[in-house]
């Protein structure tokens, strides 16, 4: 006997896993990995954040997250400033071509997913009107319990 919550469960990734992937290639035209995308958007959730902070939130080892800085202060996606609270640290925050960087992505992927929508039946259109908010939902959970983890790892 199957579980059917867990084969909506497996429906829901597969979709999701399908979708991030074909939206990636428009960051990638740009030199935006996935994992770099990931970090600029945790550090415009959380803000101004340690490397060793974004790096536990994605689960990435110190050597990773150093390149992984480098790159992207070296793309002029994030500044590093000192920590105020112990000068031989540092913080990394979004920039201001950073912030740009993500609103074109974020326009451009909405974009083509526009085009698409748009192709569909009305009653397509209105099934996926009506489970955005519930996959809404879902995301945030399972976003805000990842992170929870995260800083745990760090905290500890």
């Amino acid at each position: 006997m199957t579980d059917p919550t867990l084969e909506l469960a497996a429906g829901v990734r597969n979709v999701v896993v399908r979708l991030a992937y074909s939206l990636r290639s428009v960051a990638a035209r740009d030199g935006v990995t996935p994992t770099r995308l990931t970090a600029l958007g945790i550090l415009e959730r959380y803000g101004p954040l340690r490397p060793s902070d974004v790096a536990a939130r994605l689960n990435i080892t110190a050597a990773s997250m150093s390149r992984l800085a480098d790159a992207l202060e070296q793309g002029r996606w994030v500044e590093r400033d000192p920590d105020p609270d112990d000068r031989r640290a540092c913080l990394l925050s979004l920039s201001a071509h950073g912030k740009s960087a993500l609103e074109t992505l974020r326009r451009e992927n909405a974009e083509e997913l526009a085009a698409r929508i748009r192709d569909m039946s009305e009653a397509d259109r209105e099934a996926i009107r009506a489970a955005l908010p519930v996959l809404a939902r879902l995301a945030e959970q399972l976003f805000d319990e990842h992170a929870g983890e995260a800083s745990s790892v760090v905290a500890g």
